[in-house]
């Protein structure tokens, strides 16, 4: 079997208000959150063998997220990899790791392509002043550049630029010139996520009770644009939020997409392996205390997905990729979707399909949830 493994790590100088990933203040935390990775990772082949019955796998995916796992050394890294390389059959042909701008120097990014990472996700956000400070970041348009240039200076041919899209006051002027600008540097790989308001955090609070009745058409005015502009420079629009040049698709990711296993190592992250879900605490205290004080795994207890919820996992997930779902896939878990369903979602041309294949159109692509909410409904066991 072919997993994926997620590390996080989960301290950020400043919380961004948009954010509802765990996340802690960073004080110099990280002797000690190597110390209880470490770890986790001695104690790890045991409870997959034991509980899960997995021996014969192998990693072929690597991806550090955050947080800001930029805040780290290289060294942090290195010593992480020696002990995947020690304790399991770690063999990830793609190592990718987050790293915000203001926090890259070109000696720690020299540093992270000679540990072994081969691809850098770059959370620039925005190429706008005024859309930075509506997000609140730390970094300037200057602290982007300078950390592309570092990446070229350190041969990372691989790279992604993250961006959010559709805050306010963000109008198609202002968007096509963040696009011109980022193209300008070549990026195999972009992400354009819209701005989305998550409960408990500090923009749903702000905002989530006074959004215009215009943001919704907004958004998707905005986000044909993006589409619009990226394939007619010749990047794949792969997934709803994610745009490559041929090859380079982000892997581990694609992993998520179609629902493949994949290992969370870290306090926060989740893991799942076929059905069988489980999940570190998001509380650092009881990671490091059971890790480091009780030297014992601090899993929640194991979660069995039925049928349906695998189901409803592989149309949700599915769809978002321009390769769709595949409904033989569906079928293995002795479910079906009514066929008046989908032939109502092709004529109002929200989905196509075939005798083994769901994808979204275009228009389909902004109306996504609402899809994926039909076709649950309209699910049905098979004799």
């Amino acid at each position: 079997m072919e997993v994926g493994l997620y590390i996080h790590v989960p301290f950020c100088q400043r919380k961004c208000p948009y954010c509802d990933f765990y996340s802690e203040p960073y004080r110099g935390d990280e002797e000690t959150y190597l110390k209880a990775l470490l770890r986790e990772i001695e104690l790890l082949p045991s409870f997959l063998e034991k509980e899960l019955g997995l021996n014969n796998f192998r990693i072929i995916t690597l991806y550090v997220g955050g947080g800001t796992p930029s805040l780290f050394s290289p060294l942090f890294y290195e010593k992480l990899f020696q002990k995947l390389a020690q304790s399991l059959p770690f063999y990830p042909s793609e190592l990718t790791i987050e790293v915000n701008p203001e926090t890259l120097s070109l000696d720690k990014a020299r540093g992270y392509k000679k540990v072994g990472f081969n691809r850098i996700s770059l959370g620039v956000q925005s190429f706008s002043p005024r859309g930075l400070k509506f997000l609140q970041r730390s970094h300037g348009i200057e602290d982007i550049e300078r950390s592309l240039y570092f990446l070229e200076l350190a041969s990372f041919e691989n790279f992604s630029m993250d961006f959010i899209y559709a805050w306010p006051g963000q109008g198609i002027r202002t968007l096509e010139k963040e696009l011109t600008k980022a193209l300008s540097f070549s990026p195999p790989h972009l992400s354009f996520y819209e701005l989305t308001l998550y409960p408990n955090t500090p923009f749903y609070e702000k905002y989530g009770h006074t959004l215009p009745s215009s943001w919704e058409y907004r958004t998707v005015k905005l986000g044909t644009f993006i589409c619009s502009y990226l394939t007619s420079h010749g990047y794949v629009s792969y997934e709803i939020s994610n745009y490559a040049k041929e090859g380079f698709e982000a892997q581990h990711n694609l992993l998520y997409w179609r629902v493949k296993s994949y290992l969370g190592l870290g306090a926060g992250a989740v893991s799942r392996i076929n059905s069988l879900r489980y999940k570190n605490p998001d509380d650092l205290k009881q990671y490091y205390e059971a890790l480091l004080l009780q030297q014992r795994l601090s899993y929640t207890p194991l979660e069995q997905l039925d049928h349906k919820e695998m189901v409803k996992e592989l149309i949700f997930m599915g769809l978002r990729l321009k390769e769709g779902v595949s409904l033989s896939r569906i079928r293995q878990y002795s479910y079906d979707i009514n066929r008046e369903a989908l032939e109502l979602l092709s004529r109002k041309n929200l989905i196509y399909f075939s005798e083994n294949k769901i994808a979204l159109t275009e228009r389909g692509k902004y109306l996504h949830n609402q899809v994926v909410k039909f076709l649950w409904d309209n699910l049905e066991e098979r004799p």
